[in-house]
């Protein structure tokens, strides 16, 4: 069966997210650094902020405005970050929703097959791969949102 998914880039490698877990996709213009949060939002429950508050190295830097909440932009693949240019997809799982920075949203598309991510190779990488599908331009991470998303609250 046919799925949609959101092709994104992050830093030089190509992922799909389901496109049924995209709340929002938001341009570089909507992302607020840390200090420019309005005063009634409190960036709180990050280990990095210091006793007077202020946030330290630890605490998201970047935020966005999604649908009446504010959200950290957390990185979706280890090694990339958030630009001028950058896109923010936000997607949701469950009641959990999560912002990530993305390079480009190359668009959606409609898959069928995707090569399921062998489960003995899943120690050896930090990043939530349930499979691989496969374009023109090169091999398309499908990430595995469940993960994903359980990884980015525990840090």
């Amino acid at each position: 069966m046919a799925e949609r998914v959101v092709i994104v880039r992050a830093g030089t490698h190509l992922v799909s997210l389901p496109f049924d877990h995209i709340e929002e996709i938001l341009g570089p213009d909507r992302i607020t650094p840390v200090q420019d949060l309005p005063e009634d939002v409190v960036p709180e429950d990050f280990s990095g902020a210091t006793p007077d508050g202020h946030p330290g190295e630890s605490c998201p830097q970047h935020w966005v405005f999604s649908r009446g909440t504010w959200l950290p932009v957390n990185i979706l693949l280890p090694g990339t970050g958030v630009s001028g240019s950058s896109q923010i997809v936000v997607v949701r799982w469950g009641d959990v929703g999560k912002a990530f920075a993305v390079d480009q949203v190359i668009g959606i598309e409609t898959h069928s097959e995707m090569a399921v991510f062998p489960e003995r190779a899943s120690p050896y990488t930090d990043v939530p791969i349930a499979g691989v599908r496969f374009r023109k331009e090169g091999p398309v991470l499908e990430l595995d949102l469940s993960r994903l998303i359980s990884l980015n609250l525990e840090n």
